[in-house]
């Protein structure tokens, strides 16, 4: 299983280029700018303050570490101008401050973000947190006022964006920090003036997880029947929290192995194939670079983008993960994008997802078919089929060749002769081109 996304990106010792990967980016300077591709704007933008994680959940996709004290890195939160220059030219519906790690380990630049962030069509400015910092009454109120002022002093030519407190809690979480943080986030949010910050909780669906049984007796509220992967838990006096539950991913620091120990397990509409049908499309496609994945699925008619904090810009599953648009090095969203597109593999996971691309590298890779099909990370596939030099010069080929027939897209014949040559001298088996 390839290492975790923090491991990829930061850890990882920068390999020297392969020859088939300097021919993949020789084949990509020669291409000329498509006819035709995909949107241009972002509807959606998660951006990762930090990969730090003080919590430390057993389950972390992530890995994150607790601290990165001794590790020298860029950090989007240290250079706030880039990311939020990028990001107010996407032309967002949601933007949203999410990890990675943790966004509250950098409390001052989530505070810039909600003052600042805007599109002109923005709807919703939305914080996920797992409350860490809400460990006392006086604590969490004094950070959420201040997160409430940056939304509520935001200048009259900002959008009129809805804010949003999103909670991660489950049975991993409530092992670490029990479910104490929430339940304040939750009272504080609940006061009067305070009813028009939104507020819910995304948890993971687990048997015999009390979790949120447990948060709603912390509260004195009740919780309802799970409908569509939904609770709510019923405050006196007070609001309804909705509690949205995903599919536990199973990679990271969790494993097969660590999960058969522990007394919780995963019930099957956890599993990736069945809570994954809720993402299909009108033809059932799962196309993660244009659908938002909340509560309410949003098939979208822009992308779904992040920025990690490294200033690395790229398209949910929509683009090869080597290949990011660091937000230091462009202008604006419209030259990053631009950017992203002029590689054949954006173009067409943008169109079809990654499970399209899976399915037409089976040929050369029968494991790229089985890892769409068994890989229990959404939102990983990409990384999972492009982890070679072979496989993405390969990957890219294939594509070529439906654009070219499609004609949004010409190339030198000579180079792409070339390429195949190559892949065939690293034994890779490339299709009949009599």
């Amino acid at each position: 299983m390839p290492d975790s996304l923090f491991r990829q990106t930061v850890l990882k010792t920068p390999q020297k280029s392969s020859p088939l990967d300097l021919l993949r980016q020789e084949i990509l300077d020669s291409l000329p700018e498509y006819r035709t591709h995909g949107p241009t704007h972002a509807s959606t933008c998660y951006v990762w303050p930090s990969s730090e994680c003080p919590v430390g959940c057993g389950h972390c996709n992530y890995a994150s570490p607790l601290s990165l004290n001794r590790m020298t890195r860029y950090s989007v939160a240290r250079d706030p101008g880039p990311v939020l220059r990028t990001m107010n030219s996407m032309g967002l519906w949601k933007a949203v401050l999410s990890g990675g790690g943790e966004p509250m380990v950098e409390p001052e630049f989530c505070e810039r973000f909600v003052a600042e962030i805007d599109s002109p069509n923005l709807d919703e400015i939305e914080l996920i947190t797992s409350a860490h910092f809400a460990e006392t009454d006086e604590e969490a109120r004094a950070a959420l006022l201040r997160l409430v002022q940056a939304w509520r002093n935001r200048t009259p030519d900002l959008a009129k964006a809805r804010f949003t407190v999103r909670i991660s809690l489950d049975w991993f979480h409530a092992q670490r920090i029990g479910v104490g943080p929430a339940a304040r986030v939750i009272r504080i949010l609940s006061e009067p003036g305070l009813e028009d910050v939104g507020c819910y909780i995304r948890s993971v669906l687990l048997d015999n997880d009390p979790t949120m049984a447990d948060l709603a007796k912390e509260l004195g509220g009740h919780l309802t029947e799970m409908d569509d992967y939904q609770q709510r838990i019923v405050i006196p006096g007070g609001r309804t929290v909705l509690a949205y539950h995903k599919n536990l991913i199973i990679e990271g620091r969790m494993n097969e192995r660590k999960l058969s120990r522990l007394p919780i397990s995963v019930p099957t509409a956890s599993r990736a194939d069945v809570f994954g049908k809720r993402f299909e499309n009108a033809g059932g496609e799962q196309v993660p670079a244009r659908t938002y994945n909340g509560p309410t699925v949003v098939h979208l008619d822009g992308l779904a983008c992040l920025i990690d904090d490294d200033g690395k810009a790229r398209i949910l599953e929509g683009n090869d993960p080597g290949r990011c648009a660091d937000v230091r090095d462009f202008p604006d969203w419209p030259s990053a994008v631009s950017y992203l597109y002029a590689d054949p593999l954006t173009v067409f996971l943008v169109d079809h997802g990654p499970q399209a691309l899976a399915a037409l590298m089976g040929d050369a890779f029968p494991d790229a078919p089985l890892a769409a099909s068994d890989t229990n990370q959404l939102y990983h596939l990409t990384e999972l089929l492009l982890t070679t030099p072979e496989r993405r010069l390969y990957a890219m080929l294939r594509v070529l060749e439906i654009h070219l027939a499609e004609e949004r897209v010409t190339v030198d014949a000579a180079l792409i002769d070339r390429a195949w040559r190559a892949l065939a001298d690293e034994g890779v088996a490339v299709p009949d081109r009599g």
